[in-house]
């Protein structure tokens, strides 16, 4: 018999993810509800299809109040099958189930460029059954969507510098503004990721096709700063910031068990006069205030949001808070704790791997950088992990495969 060519055989596994993540969403988290941001992202959703605007979950202000607090893709896209009518919980992780199908194809194609068809075909693999992965689409946070597009933006980056061209760039700066439009802080990773391909460029192609994929950018995601600005009276991607860095410098943050977190949930009033941006930027001084009064703390507190993000500090209390705080199966949570463990030692194995190939590794590598950066300047949660996880995924198979081509040999 022959092998199944590899679009075939992509396909398969790609099915396969999609089964785990339905088998996750329809036995382990039946009838399991949903709270924070996953809850506030199903309301929002319903409300976008019922025309009522993006505004403040009604059952938090029933008054219609304009919010900026999470950026507007994954939300849309949740609004789609509410349209059909199709508004239940379930329903919504249906959908986040089909792109976390979607991750799984974007992974076996990046993999397929960096290491060949059989690494591609691994690192789908692995994707398709990553625990940390499959529980994403079960919690409904944004991060479902984030996944793929970072994983298509690293694989844009990679052909544009292996063909340049001006519809190339035009893609990777369609992903990297669509990647801003799910979460703010993308723009740090869409600029880290344009210095490294830039450098990989032609000296005459360099100002050209920076320069579009910037332009491309700043098109796809203006109709959404214009709409803040017209809202708020100032131009912002997200109100998040605010009660971001109120909750993660406070006592309890720096100086208790709970220390590299996110223990100190801010009251996010508005009243008359005073909208979500102005409280966000209240929010945001209070807690600047106090990471400036201690400072000599922030070391220490951010070595530790550093360990939390890469499972690292205290993992059994960290995997129950995780499971907790994010609407996780405990033990799918472990799961994702201990595959990351087995994948780690494979992922720097491949990293040098890649290296001695000349093969561009800081592609993959600035995703991890940028994990890094977020988590050491926010709090520490495997929520942001997950920006990494395409890369450590793709550079594990890599150095699975150099491994077992070291054992035949």
């Amino acid at each position: 018999m022959t092998r199944p060519r590899f679009g075939t055989a992509l396909a398969l596994i790609a099915a396969a993810g999609l089964a785990a993540r339905l088998l996750y969403v329809l036995v382990v988290m039946h009838d399991v509800p949903v709270g924070g941001d996953g809850l506030e992202f199903h309301i929002l959703a319903n409300q976008l299809a019922s025309g009522d605007g993006y505004i403040q979950p009604l059952i938090v202000s029933p008054t219609h109040v304009p919010t900026a607090d999470k950026p507007p893709l994954y939300p849309l896209l949740l609004a789609v099958p509410s349209l059909l009518g199709w508004k239940t919980l379930l329903a919504h992780r249906v959908v986040s189930s089909l792109m976390g199908a979607a991750l799984v194809a974007a992974v076996g194609l990046l993999g397929r460029r960096v290491g060949g068809e059989r690494v591609g075909l691994l690192a789908a693999g692995v994707a398709a059954f990553y625990p940390l992965l499959v529980v994403l689409d079960g919690s409904l946070r944004s991060e479902s969507i984030y996944a793929p597009l970072i994983a298509f933006m690293l694989l844009a980056a990679y052909r544009l510098v292996d063909r340049p061209s001006i519809w190339r760039a035009v893609v990777l700066g369609l992903l990297i503004g669509a990647a801003i439009l799910t979460r703010s802080e993308a723009v740090v990773l869409g600029v880290l990721l344009l210095v490294i391909v830039v450098r990989r460029l032609p000296s005459p192609l360099r100002v050209r096709y920076s320069t579009t994929a910037a332009l491309v950018v700043l098109l796809v995601v203006a109709p959404w700063i214009a709409r803040n600005w017209g809202e708020f009276d100032r131009p912002l991607l997200s109100t998040n910031e605010g009660s971001l860095i109120y909750g993660a410098n406070c006592h309890a943050a720096y100086y208790s068990g709970q220390i590299g977190t996110w223990p100190c949930y801010p009251r996010l009033t508005v009243t008359p006069g005073r909208d979500e941006a102005g409280v966000s930027s209240d929010l945001r001084t209070t807690g600047l205030r106090y990471a400036r009064d201690h400072a000599g703390r922030l070391p220490a507190v951010a070595a530790v949001r550093l360990l939390r993000t890469f499972d690292l500090w205290s993992p059994n209390s960290a995997t129950r808070l995780e499971a907790s705080i994010g609407d996780r199966h405990i033990r799918a949570q472990q799961a994702a704790m201990a595959s990351l463990y087995l994948l780690a030692p494979f992922a720097v194995f491949g990293a040098v791997t890649l290296r001695r190939r000349g093969e561009p590794v800081r592609i993959l590598i600035t995703p991890i950088v940028f994990v890094i950066l977020v988590a050491a300047l926010s709090y520490g949660s495997t929520r942001f992990r997950v920006a990494a996880e395409p890369s450590i995924v793709v550079l594990a198979s890599v150095g699975m495969a150099a491994a077992w081509e070291r054992v035949r040999a």
